[in-house]
């Protein structure tokens, strides 16, 4: 257990910061968030705490009439600085199967999981030398804008290849800040439609000066499936309440750290389909200024700050099919000044006459920045499935009492959420309802209800199927363990017999031979061998903390009974 506190820690400090959260839309958020020229601007306000909380459960008014569109958004699929680009990766979103792959011009394009000859999976297509997708099947060929290169069947001048139907079905696709995101909608329109429709992105990472300077220290992408529906992935990265008891000992501790939290709807932040909502609460333990935002379908974005700067934990939840989600997730830290500028300075030598301390969190996520992305995502499943362990039953559990997304009513009945900490869960909830139809809109041939609960551990918490083998850099990591797994074994075989070579060539030295005492003739043995059992020994501890750590991309064992 020690163990993966340890490296739990690693994962917290480096993957969450979910005590916190802010957004801010200036004057007109639908004309600044979702310009049609540029990124989805989403940058800090002036921090203000929060009035007095006077009602447990207030939330916010919504306006009404206004229906969320599913399919007409962008949805952030893979880390691209963590996939194969050799390769043809199989993803699901809205319950559709679809195919994403580059080609050697280093686009990425996606198809519908469905080749139009017999509809044989694409997924299992090779990537040519030509650049093309082929299909293993009949080894047609598509470009990367769909079209039918090639059908080595026919024999009628390309006219087969020509003809509309062999096109494969197109998805809008685009690289923004490491991540790959898919148009969720095909189609003659589509094209245009998500061309003015940009991606909810962060503008601190493409502020090139501040990544120059080293004021934006990013961290790396990554993404894992996890076995809840996206309502709930969404309603658990709203609420900062459970924090300190489902991950204790990692980010909190149980008996110390829970309080109250006075969430607060933040009034400048119009609820509407598209913009969300926003809620802000100071932690006066932490020293941090905190805000939430919900930017639907995907985006939870949270920051903590202070007044050296903000950290900001960019989550996206992704609907990929009933009862499942994909998490992609990235963190950067952005300091109020490039760190080595005069006002930095300044600011320091000021906090340290007024003895004001950064906030332990931050400092933990200025370290952990210089951790290799190997490693953290090796520990990001310990965190994640502290969660899980509740969330994949809770769910089946409000199903099972009618809840069904389309009335928040429903919800407040099936639960008890009397505390101000409850808000941000509560709006997400009535935005489901008010706006989102009762949840993600599931493609047509997608069975909609949830799956069975899964009461096997080992595959509830299976991490090599939910993130491993589809992350490029957990894949390389796993065959260097391997190999240094294969040398320690090796090692430990060889000072074995390294030792007993010793000690039977001791006991035929001169001193050894010369003498009838059997302590003699242990001590000269056992001098000779020392060496030998002690190489013996480190490479014994090598075996078992590589098949230790090696196990981390596989499955995680874990039980809140057994984290006192």
């Amino acid at each position: 257990m020690l163990f993966y506190k340890v490296l739990g820690l690693l994962t917290w400090q480096s993957l969450t910061a979910c005590s916190a959260f802010h957004i801010h839309l200036p004057s007109s958020p639908r004309d600044t968030l979702f310009s049609t020229a540029t990124p989805t601007q989403l940058s800090m306000s002036t921090i203000t705490p929060p009035g007095p909380s006077t009602a447990a459960l207030p939330v916010f008014t919504a306006r009404t009439g206004e229906v969320f569109d599913w399919n007409k958004q962008w949805y952030p699929l893979l880390a691209a600085d963590h996939v194969d680009p050799g390769r043809a990766h199989p993803v699901q979103l809205l319950g559709k199967n679809l195919v994403v792959w580059r080609n050697k011009e280093g686009r990425w394009s996606c198809f519908d999981d469905r080749c139009p000859h017999r509809a044989a999976p694409l997924t299992e297509g090779r990537i040519e030398d030509d650049g093309s997708l082929l299909c293993a099947y009949h080894a047609w060929r598509f470009d990367a804008d769909g079209k039918c290169l090639s059908i080595p069947q026919s024999d009628r001048g390309g006219k087969d290849e020509a003809n509309p139907k062999a096109c494969a079905k197109v998805y809008p696709t685009q690289v923004a800040q490491g991540i790959i995101w898919v148009w969720a909608e095909n189609g003659p329109d589509a094209g245009l439609e998500s061309a003015l429709t940009p991606p909810h992105l962060i503008p601190e990472l493409d502020d090139e000066e501040g990544l120059a300077s080293g004021r934006v220290v990013p961290q790396g992408v990554q993404h894992t499936d996890l076995a809840y529906g996206w309502d709930t992935m969404i309603e658990n990265f709203v609420d900062p309440a459970h924090v300190p008891s489902a991950h204790h000992g990692v980010a909190g501790d149980r008996y110390k750290d829970v309080r109250p939290i006075d969430l607060e709807p933040d009034e400048e932040w119009p609820v509407t389909a598209t913009s969300g909502f926003r809620f802000k609460f100071d932690d006066e333990v932490a020293g941090t200024h905190n805000k939430i935002t919900f930017v639907p379908p995907c985006l939870v974005l949270v920051e903590n700050a202070d007044n050296s700067g903000t950290l900001k934990l960019m989550l996206y939840g992704i609907p990929t099919k009933p009862g499942w989600s994909r998490l992609v997730g990235r963190q950067a830290y952005v300091h109020k000044y490039a760190p080595k500028s005069k006002e930095a300075k300044a600011l320091h030598k000021k906090n340290k006459r007024l003895g004001k301390k950064t906030s332990g969190l931050l400092v933990a996520a200025r370290i952990t920045s210089k951790f290799p992305q190997w490693l953290i995502h090796a520990t990001s499943g310990l965190f994640l499935y502290q969660d899980m362990v509740f969330l994949h039953h809770q769910e089946k559990t409000l199903a099972s009492v009618g809840y069904d997304g389309t009335r928040s009513s429903s919800y407040g009945r099936a639960v008890y959420t009397p505390a101000p900490a409850d808000r941000a869960v509560m709006a997400v909830r009535k935005w489901i309802a008010t706006h989102g139809s009762g949840g993600p809109a599931w493609d047509k041939d997608c069975d909609p209800t949830l799956p069975e609960r899964e009461q096997n551990r080992e595959v509830l918490f299976d991490y090599y199927e939910g993130h491993t083998k589809t992350c490029s850099t957990c894949l390389r990591a796993l065959k260097n363990v391997n190999r240094l797994l294969a040398a320690s074994k090796t090692a430990t075989v060889v000072f074995f017999t390294w030792g007993l070579l010793r000690g039977a060539r001791a006991v035929s030295t001169p001193a050894a031979v010369g003498s009838r005492s059997a302590g003699v003739i242990n001590a000269v043995t056992a001098r000779a061998m020392l060496p030998a059992v002690a190489l013996m020994l480190a490479s014994l501890g090598a075996v078992k903390a590589l098949e230790k750590f090696r196990s981390l991309y596989y499955t995680y064992s874990f039980h809140h009974q057994d984290n006192p």
